[in-house]
């Protein structure tokens, strides 16, 4: 197919971000959209996601996000026209501590003044529900029905079939090499098959967004951090609906995933990354592993799920999501170059957030009223905080290691 010289919107990502804004936009009677990747659909980080969907927060704000969210997987194909395979198992949150039975505390009140039937249950309860957890018995469990987790792939490419059903024109093996200007606005994108004049760009380039940026003049605080996780074989007692396991001091998760069990968690080695040190071809496949924080993963995992020693590992599961300082997304317009949307630092939760960022990039483009306050959002909330890339790469690498010590 000829890429068009002209466009509305041209969006440069095509994983489920990127997929997702293109979806979002053409509902709200966006023409001429054109998504550029230079792979396949979903060939980043999006496939090696665990595909958890997880809404609740003690932040208001982030809970009508959550809950917009959690509404959209919930009515996927109704919405898209594409059917996903979403379970929606629910989770179970464990706070071993006083610290974090607070936290838990907290998030049980949001949820119920937000009318959720969110719910405290004994950990004879949970082991009912999760026949191969074995939870202390004087910690704190929260039972969230509506959480869940989907085949991560599945979503970007529904949301691309979506999308180019209402019009958008979607061009892979296309790279975008930079972006023209006029009096620092957006005019056009540079692609490897010429120039395209647009007002608006999406930039969703994953963990290549920040080195994108700097190639513009702009100093995006967005880092690519390495997320790591194991499936195991089947195993004993496995249940197909048990509920996803979220236990915060170790921060791990695990969940069901083709009888054996997926195990994932922060803290354990984490690692960021210049994406301009790999060579030009460089694919998200490629990454190499880090044995020694899956040894600690599975230790700290085997402690309550005790089934997982000695367990076979089938898959290794390992993706650069990207972070920000503060352990939000990024989802807003440039001041320093009107036009430019940058979507980023999905937090390792790219898919279950995407639904609302795409909406976010939606209502930019068309001019709606701001459904999130774009303060909190802002791709230049940061000022000349983490000003140099050490110190930027280094507290995003303490956002990830605590990410679910904090709320943030």
């Amino acid at each position: 197919m000829t890429i068009a010289k002209q466009a509305d919107v041209v969006i440069i990502g095509g994983g489920v971000l990127g997929t997702s804004a293109a979806f979002h936009l053409s509902t709200l009677g966006n023409k001429r959209i054109v998504l550029l990747d230079r792979g396949p659909i979903a060939s980043g980080t999006t496939p090696f996601a665990a595909g958890q969907t997880s809404y609740l927060n003690r932040d208001p704000v982030a809970l009508k996000f959550g809950v917009y969210c959690i509404d959209f997987f919930e009515h996927f194909e109704e919405r898209t026209g594409y059917p996903i395979d979403f379970r929606q198992c629910g989770s179970l949150r464990i706070a071993l501590t006083e610290k974090y039975q607070s936290d838990l505390e907290a998030c049980l009140g949001a949820a119920q003044e937000a009318g959720h039937e969110v719910t405290h249950i004994s950990d004879r309860r949970a082991r009912e529900l999760v026949p191969t957890l074995e939870p202390p018995a004087d910690c704190r469990i929260l039972f969230v029905p509506r959480d869940g987790y989907v085949e991560p792939k599945s979503v970007a490419v529904a949301y691309a079939s979506a999308a180019r059903d209402r019009g958008v024109a979607i061009h892979t093996r296309v790279s975008a090499t930079g972006i023209e200007t006029r009096e620092d606005r957006v005019q056009g994108v540079r692609t490897s098959e010429g120039l395209i004049e647009t007002p608006w760009v999406v930039l969703a380039a994953g963990a290549w967004t920040r080195q994108f940026g700097q190639r513009l003049g702009l100093d995006l605080h967005t880092v690519p951090v390495r997320h790591q996780a194991f499936v195991t074989a089947p195993l004993p007692d496995v249940k197909i609906n048990q509920p996803i396991v979220r236990i915060t001091e170790p921060q791990i998760y695990v969940r069901h995933e083709a009888a054996g069990l997926l195990v994932g968690g922060y803290g354990f080695q984490p690692l960021s990354f210049d994406m301009d040190e790999f060579p030009a071809d460089f694919e998200i496949p490629a990454l190499p592993a880090d044995p020694l924080y899956y040894e600690q993963l599975a230790a700290a995992a085997s402690r309550y799920f005790p089934s997982l020693r000695g367990a076979v590992i089938i898959q290794e599961r390992r993706g650069l999501p990207t972070m920000a300082p503060d352990g939000r997304m990024i989802a807003s317009e440039s001041e320093q170059m009107p036009g430019l949307i940058v979507l980023s630092a999905c937090t390792v939760g790219g898919i279950q957030r995407s639904p609302g960022a795409g909406r976010i990039v939606a209502e930019i483009v068309s001019g709606k009223p701001h459904w999130i306050p774009p303060s909190l959002l802002s791709v230049d909330r940061f000022g000349d905080h983490y000003s140099d890339d050490e110190s930027l790469r280094a507290r995003c690498v303490e956002t990830y290691a605590h990410h679910y010590h904090e709320i943030l």
